[in-house]
C-alpha cells in the first residue's frame, strides 16, 4: 500500500498580523467646485492626540492651510492660544526641527482641527550644536558642522546614486537650503533633477524621485555625491519630554504623509480650493475569516471522523439491502483484480488502521514535544515544509484523486490495466489510473513546496493558502482512518496530556526560556516575529533579524478579509486530529451498533446494549467541538493573542462524551474498549487469526491488490 507520512501540528488558533508602520489613516482630497478629481491620500497615525473615526462618511471635512510664515515648522511656541474657528481647518506643516508632538500642540493652539505633517528632504539634516558649541562658532556654522543624512536609514546609494557639481548647490543656509537645493534633488530629469540626470533608469530604481546628499566630497571639492532618499510612511512618537497633562489636552489628530504624497496635496491646495477628511481606515473588529477558519474546522472533524466509521457504515447498509449472511472482509476483498478495479475505493482497509493504546498516548505526547524542542533549538523548519509536502501529496492521492480518477475512468468505461508490480514500499500492482493521479497529487505538491521556498509570504498568494488548506484536510481524513481509539480510557489520558502539553508550552515556557519566548509561539511562526525594527525591515525585507513570523505549514488558514493590515486567521492541525480521534470513536461506536443490531434480525446473538440503538454519540460531539472551538475563537478575539485550541476542545469534547456515557448507562462499555467493537470487527474481517494469516499471504505476494 502507498502511504502518505503522517505529521502532526499542535499549533494555536491565532490571528497573524503583518510587522509593519503601515498607513493606519487616510485623507480624502476634494476640489470644492468639483474641478479636479478626488485623491486619497494614506497616512499613519500618531501616538498622542485623538484618533478621529473610521470612514470618511462619520467625519466632517476641513479646510487645509500652511502655518504662518514666521512659524513655518511650528517649533515656535505659540504665546496665545487662539480659539477654534467656526470653519474647521487643518494646518500642513512640513517634517523637522522639532518633535511631531510639539508641532501638534502648537498648531492646537493655533485653533487648527488637525494637523497634517509630511516629510521633506530637509528634515534629514541637522547641525551639530554640541560641537558648535565647543568651537564656538553657534552663530556662523560651517560645512563641517552639518549631520549629513544617514545610510540605509535615510537613503540607499544601491538604488540610485549620483555626483551633483558643488557649484549647482547652495550652501548659504545651514544645515540644508531647501528653497535652492531641492529642484536639483527632486523629481525626473527633464524636470531639473540632476540625479535623475546623471542615473538610467532613475524613475524606475528611486521610487521616492528624491536624493539626498550625503556630504561625501569628491574631485577637489568639486563634486558631492547624492543618494536615492526613501519615502515611507513614520510613527508620530510622543514626545516624552511634555508632561502628561499637556498630552491628555491634546485634542487634535495628527497624520503624517509622504514626500511624494504631499506633493500631490500641496499642488492641489495651490491649483484649487479643496477640502479634506481625516478618517482611520476600516477595520473590522471581529474578521469573517475567524468564522470561516472555525466552520471549516469543524466540517473537516466531523467528516474526517465520520468517514473513519465509513466500513461499517457500508457494511451495514449491504447486510441490510442483501438480508444475507456476510462473508468476512478479507476474504470479500480477495477477488480478482478485474472485480476490484470496476468499482472505486471507499475506505481505507482495517489492517491499515492502528489502533491507540495507553503506550501509545503517553509516547505521542513525548514526540511532540522532543520535536517541538528540536524546532524551537535547531530551527530546521525548511526540513518541516518539506515532509509537510511530501506526506501532504500522498494524502491528497488517496482522498482525492485516485478515488475521483477510478470514478471518472469506471464512469466513461476506461479500462484501467496493470502497469507493473512492485514490493518496494508495499505498493504491489500499480495500474495506469494510479499513475496519473500520483503524477497529479505529486505535482501539485511540488508547486507548493515550491512556492513556499522562493516567497517570503507565500500566504498572500490565493493558490498557495487553498492548496494547503486542501492538503491539510486530506492529512486530517487519512489520520483519522489510520490511528483509532477503542476506549474513552486512552482518549482520556491522550487527550488529557495534550490539554496540560499545549498549555505548558504557550504559557509556561516564556517564564523558563531566554528571552521570554513561547516554544509554541515561537515554533508556530517559524522562529517568532522579525526583531529588527519595523521601519528597517518595511526598506530590506531580506535582513535576517526581519525573517520569520510565516506560519509552519501544518495549519489551516484562512487569509482576513477586509483587513488592509493583512495577516491570517490559523488552526492547528492538531486542533483537529486529537479531539478527531474521540469524534472518530464516537462515530465508530454509532456504527457498530447499529450494524450489530442488524445483524442480530438475522438470528445472532450481539452484546448487550446493542439492539435498538437510536440514540448516538456522535452528532453530540460534533455540536461540542464546534462550541469549545467557538470559545476559543472568542478568547483570541477577547484577549487579543493566539490561543492553544485545546485548552477549550479537551473539556469539551471529553465532557460530553463521558456525561452522555453516564446519563446512559453505558460509561463504563465506554471506558474500556466497548465488545461492540470488536464484535463489529470479527464480523467484517473474520477471527484475528484467520485475518492475520490473510494479510501475511497477501504482504507474500499470492494475492496483490491495486493501491487503495
Amino acid at each position: 500500500m502507498m502511504r502518505g507520512i503522517v505529521t502532526v501540528a499542535i499549533s494555536l488558533l491565532s490571528l497573524e498580523k503583518v510587522s509593519a508602520i503601515l498607513p493606519t489613516a487616510a485623507i480624502d482630497v476634494k476640489c470644492t467646485d468639483e474641478s479636479c478629481p478626488p485623491i486619497t491620500l494614506l497616512a499613519s497615525q500618531a501616538s498622542f492626540g485623538i484618533w478621529p473615526e473610521m470612514s470618511a462618511e462619520n467625519n466632517e471635512p476641513m479646510i487645509p492651510g500652511l502655518p504662518p510664515a514666521d512659524n513655518p515648522l511650528l517649533c515656535l511656541d505659540v504665546a496665545q492660544p487662539q480659539q477654534p474657528s467656526s470653519q474647521k481647518f487643518v494646518l500642513v506643516v512640513p517634517r523637522g526641527s522639532c518633535t511631531f508632538e510639539q508641532k501638534a500642540i502648537n498648531a492646537a493652539k493655533l485653533g487648527a482641527s488637525g494637523i497634517i505633517i509630511f516629510g521633506n528632504l530637509a528634515s534629514r539634516y541637522a547641525l551639530n550644536t554640541t560641537q558648535m558649541e565647543i568651537n564656538g562658532n553657534m552663530n556662523a556654522p560651517g560645512m563641517n558642522d552639518v549631520i549629513y543624512p544617514k545610510e540605509f536609514y535615510d537613503y540607499d546609494c544601491k538604488m540610485a546614486s549620483a555626483e551633483i557639481p558643488m557649484s549647482q548647490l547652495s550652501f548659504a543656509r545651514l544645515p540644508y537650503d531647501y528653497m535652492h537645493n531641492d529642484p536639483f534633488l527632486t523629481g525626473t530629469a527633464a524636470q531639473g533633477n540632476l540625479c535623475a540626470a546623471k542615473t538610467s533608469a532613475f524613475d524606475e530604481k528611486c521610487p521616492s524621485h528624491r536624493c539626498l546628499l550625503t556630504g561625501d566630497i569628491r574631485d577637489d571639492n568639486q563634486m558631492m555625491k547624492a543618494c536615492c532618499a526613501w519615502d515611507l510612511h513614520v510613527w508620530l512618537y510622543k514626545d516624552d519630554n511634555i508632561t502628561s497633562d499637556v498630552t491628555a489636552n491634546l485634542a487634535i489628530p495628527a497624520f503624517y504623509i509622504t514626500m511624494e504624497e504631499a506633493n500631490d496635496l500641496l499642488n492641489k491646495m495651490q491649483m484649487h480650493q479643496v477640502t479634506v477628511t481625516l478618517y482611520r481606515r476600516y477595520y473590522p473588529a471581529y474578521n469573517i475569516s475567524s468564522i470561516l477558519i472555525w466552520a471549516l474546522g469543524v466540517f473537516v472533524a466531523a467528516l474526517a471522523s465520520w468517514m473513519s466509521a465509513s466500513e461499517y457504515r457500508s457494511s451495514d447498509k449491504g447486510h441490510s439491502e442483501q438480508g444475507e449472511e456476510m462473508e468476512p472482509m478479507d476474504r470479500r476483498f480477495s477477488s480478482n483484480h478485474e472485480s476490484e478495479r470496476s468499482s472505486p475505493p471507499t475506505s481505507f482497509r482495517s489492517e491499515e488502521s492502528l489502533e491507540l493504546e495507553a503506550g501509545h498516548a503517553c509516547g505521542f505526547i513525548l514526540f511532540s514535544s522532543a520535536g517541538l524542542l528540536v524546532l524551537f533549538f535547531f530551527k530546521i523548519y525548511n526540513v518541516v515544509k518539506l515532509f509537510y509536502a511530501f506526506g501532504c501529496s500522498g494524502a491528497i492521492f488517496q482522498i482525492i484523486f485516485y478515488p475521483l480518477f477510478h470514478r471518472a475512468s469506471f464512469k466513461v468505461g476506461f479500462r484501467d490495466r496493470i502497469l507493473f508490480t512492485t514490493n518496494f514500499l508495499e505498493l504491489g500492482a500499480v495500474s495506469f489510473v494510479q499513475v496519473v493521479a500520483v503524477l497529479v497529487s505529486y505535482g501539485l505538491g511540488a508547486v507548493w513546496a515550491f512556492i513556499a521556498f522562493t516567497h517570503r509570504h507565500p500566504d498572500e498568494i490565493v493558490f498557495f493558502w487553498v492548496m494547503q488548506d486542501i492538503m491539510g484536510a486530506c492529512m486530517c481524513i487519512m489520520f483519522l482512518s489510520t490511528m483509532k481509539l477503542n476506549s474513552i480510557k486512552v482518549a482520556a489520558i491522550l487527550l488529557v496530556a495534550a490539554f496540560f502539553y499545549d498549555i505548558f508550552f504557550v504559557f509556561v515556557t516564556p517564564y523558563l526560556t531566554k528571552g521570554g519566548k513561547s516554544i509554541m509561539v515561537d515554533v508556530a511562526t517559524s522562529g517568532g516575529p522579525p526583531t529588527a525594527d519595523p521601519a528597517w525591515c518595511e526598506k530590506y525585507p531580506d535582513d535576517p533579524n526581519c525573517q520569520g513570523g510565516d506560519p509552519l505549514p501544518m495549519l489551516f488558514t484562512i487569509p482576513r478579509l477586509f483587513d488592509y493590515s493583512g495577516g491570517s486567521s490559523l488552526l492547528g492541525l492538531g486542533d483537529i486530529v486529537l479531539p478527531g480521534l474521540l469524534l472518530s470513536f464516537g462515530a465508530r461506536y454509532d456504527a457498530a451498533k447499529r450494524f450489530i443490531g442488524s445483524a442480530s434480525r438475522d438470528g445472532r446473538t450481539p452484546p448487550a446494549n446493542c439492539t435498538g440503538q437510536t440514540r448516538n454519540y456522535f452528532p453530540a460531539l460534533v455540536v461540542a467541538y464546534a462550541v469549545g472551538l467557538a470559545m476559543a475563537n472568542f478568547a483570541v478575539y477577547a484577549m487579543k493573542m493566539g490561543q492553544p485550541a485545546l485548552l477549550y476542545l479537551v473539556p469539551c469534547c471529553l465532557g460530553t462524551m463521558s456525561y452522555l456515557g453516564w446519563k446512559r448507562g453505558e460509561l463504563n462499555e465506554l471506558w474500556n474498549t466497548p465488545k461492540v467493537l470488536s464484535t463489529c470487527d470479527e464480523i467484517l474481517y473474520g477471527p484475528i487469526q484467520q485475518h492475520t494469516e490473510d494479510t501475511n499471504t497477501e504482504e507474500n505476494g499470492t494475492n496483490l491488490r491495486p493501491i487503495t
